[in-house]
């Protein structure tokens, strides 16, 4: 039964890294490559490459910790480890990136302004 868990573990472990390696560069790529405008029209498949691009990168490292971690495979749970902590970062920057630039408020007054003929402008009411 040990062996068999090696066995299973092994290919998760492989197929984790394989995915991070090759397959998360390649969607990133394939969404670089949409996005640019060839033939004047760029389609919505950019974000779809680059959703998955995103899912899996986020995805990808946490399963390959949390196997690495239970079949007690430090190598694997290091590589995993610091694929996850970039993604981590990414994703703080990314997040830092549209606080930043969120939108403006909208205009309008921010006081209550008083009319002639019983009219107020007050926010919320």
């Amino acid at each position: 039964m040990g062996e068999l868990r090696t066995v299973w573990s092994s290919i998760v472990l492989a197929l984790c890294a394989v995915g991070l390696l090759l397959v998360v560069p390649f969607l990133v790529l394939l969404g670089f490559l949409a996005s640019v405008p060839v033939f004047g029209e760029v389609g919505d498949a950019a974000g779809g490459y680059l959703t998955w691009a995103a899912w899996l990168g986020a995805g990808l490292p946490v399963v390959g910790v949390v196997v690495s971690a239970t079949t007690r495979r430090r190598g694997w749970t290091w590589f995993f480890g610091i694929c996850l902590a970039l993604a981590a970062v990414v994703v703080a920057t990314e997040w830092a990136h549209d606080v930043r630039h969120a939108p403006p408020p909208p205009p309008g007054p921010r006081h209550c302004v008083e009319r002639s003929g019983g009219g107020n402008d007050c926010p919320g009411g």
